[in-house]
C-alpha cells in the first residue's frame, strides 16, 4: 500500500500442509515411521521511506514449522512419532544513500529460532527439548561506477549466541571494455551456521541430529566475463569455493567435511525468438573431499538446465528441462560399506498461469512430466509426477 509519496508498506501470508507416504524399505516393521505430515505458514511485512538521496525500510517476518514423523499402523499421537516444531523470527532495518555515481548502505538484523523437539516417545505431553538461537548482525556496503569501471565492497559481522562474533567480507570488480562487454573478478568469505533441526531435530529417515556440527567457513573467487552478442544476453564464470567444516549427511547423521573444495564453470544465456523467452544454463562442477580427493556425494558434475516460456493471449506458460548427471552415494546396507553411482536423469516441469481477474491469478504446474524414477540419495525413491494448483489474490 502506497500511503503518500515518501511512505509504503505491504503484508503478506502464505501457509501450506504436505502429506507424503514413503517406503520403510527393507529394515521396515509394522511400528515404523512410514508418514511424514508437513504444515508451514509464513508471514512478512514491511515499511519502506524515500526522501530524495535517502531511502530506509524496516522488515519483519515469522515462520513457522511443524513436521511430524509417524507410522500409519499406529497412529499419529502414539508411541514411535516424531516432531519438529521450529519457529524463526527476523527483523531487519536498512538504509541506503545516494553517492555520485553509486551507493551506501548499512543496517542490523537481528534473527531467533526456537526449535521443540518430541522424540519417539511423544504423546502429547510436554517437550523433550527445547533449543534457542538469536543472530545479530551488522553490514555495511558500497558501490560506485567511475567511467566504466564498477567497484563494489561490503562487510559484514555476525553475532551467534552459540558461535559468538563472525565477520565476513567480499569485494568486486567490473571493467566494460568495449560497449555491451564486462569483465567480472570477485573475491569474499562466508559463515554458515548449522541449523538447529541439523544440530538437534528429531532423526529423520535414518539420518540423526548432530550436536557437534561446527559452523561452515569459507573463501570463494570468481571472475566472469559477459556480453550482449546481437539478441544473445550470455555471461561465462568460473569460480572456486574453499570450504572448512563442510556440513553434509551420509545415511545415518549429519556430519562436518574437515575440507573441501569445489571448482566449477556456468555458461548463461537469454534469448527471444518472436514471442517465446529461451533461458539456457550449462554448469560443470568438480566438488572434492581434500582429504581424500574423492568427489563428494550427491552431487553431480554435470547439470543442464533449459527453460522456455511465453504468453498465449492471457495463458502464460512456461516449460522447463533439466538434466542431472550422475552422482555417486554410499550403499551403508552393505558390509562393508560400498560406493555407488546413481544414473543421470532428465527431467521435465509444466506450468501455466491464467489471470481470472485483475485481482485473482490461478497457477498450475506439473513437475517430473514424463514420471521419472530416480534417487538424489541412493535408497530414498524422490517423487514421481507431481501436480499442482495454486491462487493469489491481490487486495
Amino acid at each position: 500500500h502506497t500511503f503518500n509519496d515518501n511512505f509504503n508498506g505491504f503484508f503478506r501470508g502464505y501457509g501450506y500442509k504436505n502429506n507424503a507416504d514413503y517406503d520403510q524399505g527393507g529394515w521396515g516393521y509394522d511400528g515404523g515411521g512410514d508418514e511424514n505430515q508437513h504444515y508451514s505458514q509464513s508471514w512478512d511485512t514491511g515499511l519502506r521511506f524515500h526522501s530524495g538521496l535517502y531511502s530506509s525500510q524496516l522488515l519483519a517476518s515469522y515462520q513457522r514449522i511443524k513436521d511430524y514423523n509417524y507410522s500409519s499402523y499406529a497412529g499419529r499421537y502414539n508411541t514411535g512419532t516424531t516432531l519438529d516444531d521450529m519457529e524463526q523470527r527476523y527483523i531487519q532495518w536498512g538504509n541506503n544513500v545516494v553517492i555520485g555515481q553509486g551507493s551506501v548502505s548499512a543496517g542490523a538484523d537481528w534473527k531467533q529460532e526456537r526449535l521443540t523437539s518430541y522424540g519417539a516417545d511423544f504423546t502429547g505431553a510436554p517437550a523433550k527439548d527445547s533449543y534457542k538461537r538469536d543472530n545479530t548482525g551488522l553490514y555495511l556496503t558500497g558501490q560506485q561506477q567511475i567511467d566504466r569501471v564498477t567497484l563494489e565492497a561490503s562487510g559484514r559481522e555476525d553475532h551467534d549466541d552459540e558461535f559468538g562474533w563472525h565477520g565476513t567480507w567480499q569485494t568486486a570488480a567490473g571493467w566494460e571494455f568495449v560497449d555491451d562487454y564486462r569483465v567480472t573478478l570477485s573475491y569474499g568469505t562466508g559463515f554458515v551456521a548449522p541449523s538447529l533441526g541439523q544440530q538437534y531435530g528429531a532423526e529423520r529417515f535414518g539420518i540423526a541430529a548432530n550436536p557437534d556440527l561446527q559452523p561452515e567457513e569459507s573463501k570463494q573467487w570468481e571472475a566472469g566475463i559477459e556480453g550482449l552478442t546481437g539478441p544473445l544476453d550470455w555471461r561465462l564464470s568460473a569460480y572456486r569455493y574453499k570450504i572448512q567444516n563442510l556440513i553434509s549427511y551420509d545415511n545415518d547423521a549429519y556430519y562436518n567435511v574437515k575440507s573441501a573444495t569445489i571448482k566449477g564453470l556456468e555458461w548463461t544465456g537469454n534469448i527471444s525468438t518472436g514471442p517465446v523467452a529461451h533461458s539456457l544454463t550449462l554448469q560443470y562442477i568438480d566438488p572434492r573431499d581434500d582429504e581424500t580427493d574423492q568427489v563428494l556425494n550427491r552431487r553431480a558434475k554435470q547439470q543442464v538446465k533449459y527453460n522456455l516460456s511465453g504468453n498465449v493471449y492471457d495463458l502464460g506458460w512456461d516449460v522447463t528441462y533439466q538434466y542431472i548427471g550422475k552422482r555417486y552415494d554410499v550403499d551403508t546396507t552393505a558390509s562393508p560399506y560400498r560406493t555407488v553411482e546413481m544414473g543421470g536423469v532428465s527431467l521435465w516441469d509444466l506450468a501455466v498461469s491464467y489471470p481470472v481477474t485483475s485481482a485473482l491469478t490461478v497457477r498450475g504446474k506439473i513437475a517430473n512430466l514424463f514420471d521419472k524414477e530416480y534417487e538424489t540419495v541412493y535408497g530414498y525413491a524422490t517423487a514421481g509426477r507431481e501436480y499442482t494448483l495454486s491462487g493469489s489474490y491481490t487486495f
